[in-house]
């Protein structure tokens, strides 16, 4: 691996997929890993995420990192304390656009903003991560918000009806999209993505961004593993993903982001 691990100052790395197995946990392996990497090396560790502050903030209390995370897949930084300290929302208008798309489908809607998870049907058959883990306060029906300037647009269904729905939302050239899973679309500010959030935490603390890793697996984490000095990919990336890094490490259920940063640094 022709890296030098001196100039390393800042490693990003999502969750889902990526550091996270299929239980949601961070191995024992890996966090052994990150924590020496913190503590030996003075890494700067970043958690890189769709999820908000509440659904991160004990993978970083696991970690014992008192770092920034990027948030609402880089619409929001927030610091170790869920204090935001930079923030993208989605206009008005277009919030109001993407709802009424959205009814003529058969999907749910789930939106956050100012502390509240606001989703559209309760029985809907695909459930969140959030309402299953049930980190956060859910509240029913999309008329409970006043405020339309959301954090982030997730909206989940079959796959061949979210791509017909993301086709007519980027009709709008309101938001940017991705898919986060197979049943996951989700719509941020149109400037909004994990690479610019890793830019703009780079500038923060006046580092390089050639000094950078970034982990992902899926279509949100592309523009960070462009972006960061050495992109890699999990093994069970998406294909467009991987062509993307420059380096392809093991699964997520491998151990993949701690096999690849033993190589690096022990």
């Amino acid at each position: 691996m022709n890296i030098s691990k001196e100039k390393i100052k800042l490693i990003a790395a999502d969750l889902d997929g990526t550091l996270l197995n299929s239980n949601k946990e961070i191995s024992k392996y890996n966090q052994k890993i990150i924590k020496k990497l913190i503590n030996e090396y003075n890494i700067d560790f970043i958690l890189s995420s769709g999820r908000p502050f509440e659904g991160i903030k004990n993978y970083n209390k696991l970690l014992e990192n008192n770092n920034l995370s990027i948030i609402f897949n880089g619409a929001s930084i927030a610091d170790n304390n869920g204090k935001i300290i930079f923030q993208q929302t989605i206009e008005e208008e277009s919030s109001k656009q993407i709802i009424e798309l959205s009814k003529k489908y058969d999907v749910c809607m789930h939106v956050y903003n100012n502390g509240k998870y606001i989703i559209s049907k309760e029985n809907f058959p695909i459930k969140s991560y959030v309402q299953i883990e049930k980190t956060v306060n859910v509240i029913v029906g999309l008329e409970n918000t006043d405020d339309y300037n959301f954090d982030k647009i997730l909206i989940l269904g079959q796959r061949d009806i979210l791509e017909k729905l993301k086709k007519e939302i980027d009709s709008l050239n309101c938001v940017h999209t991705c898919f986060s899973g197979d049943l996951f679309l989700e719509a941020v500010n149109k400037a909004s993505n994990k690479g610019n959030a890793l830019k703009r935490i780079c500038e923060i603390k006046k580092i390089d961004i050639k000094d950078t890793i970034a982990f992902g697996d899926n279509f949100n984490d592309i523009e960070m593993i462009k972006y960061a000095g050495i992109g890699v990919a999990m093994g069970n990336a998406e294909e467009i993903v991987k062509q993307e890094a420059y380096y392809i490490t093991l699964s997520n259920e491998e151990d993949g982001v701690g096999k690849f940063l033993s190589d690096l640094f022990y």
